[in-house]
């Protein structure tokens, strides 16, 4: 019994010794890499992109118009192809991305929802006929394109004076 705390204390001391000289040799190392000044025109260059007036509060996406897919069966596979090929954004629409997607509903139909930056702007029922297919795609088109053509109009009316204020009648 002796011999194994005589055994566990001699690890401790070890491992402490270990340590204390692992540390002392990494503070005495030196940085091995030499920086270099900025080059004149790259100095230049950080200044004119820093000192350049933003000319929007609007955050910009970078990968405008997107659609996305988010449907779990067949028909609503057979809905985002028929969306996706007959899509045509609105001119002056940007910032916006449209995603399609699906929940289970009542035997073989399932609830569709086209959502534009997490808004839902259509909503429908859909079923495995094509025709009906077709048709829920022109009115989900339909819907999404008049929404985006007045989506300057809709956030200037949500962000208007009527909205501001203190709240207090």
């Amino acid at each position: 019994m002796m011999l194994i705390y005589k055994v566990i204390i001699m690890s401790i001391l070890v491992g402490t010794v270990l340590s204390v000289l692992l540390s002392i040799s990494a503070v005495s190392q030196t940085d091995s890499l030499k920086s270099k000044p900025l080059p004149a025109s790259l100095k230049k260059i950080i200044q004119e992109v820093i000192s350049q007036p933003t000319n929007s509060n609007d955050v910009e996406i970078e990968i405008d118009g997107l659609l996305v897919d988010d449907t779990k069966t067949k028909s609503g596979k057979d809905f985002y192809d028929l969306f996706y090929a007959n899509w045509d954004a609105p001119n002056g629409s940007k910032n916006f991305t449209i995603t399609v997607s699906e929940k289970p509903f009542r035997l073989t139909s399932t609830m569709i929802q086209v959502s534009i930056n997490d808004n839902v702007v259509y909503q429908g029922i859909l079923q495995p006929r094509e025709d009906i297919l077709e048709a829920l795609t022109e009115e989900a088109i339909a819907t999404t394109q008049n929404y985006l053509a007045n989506y300057e109009e809709i956030t200037r009316q949500l962000n208007g004076e009527d909205l501001a204020g203190s709240g207090i009648y």
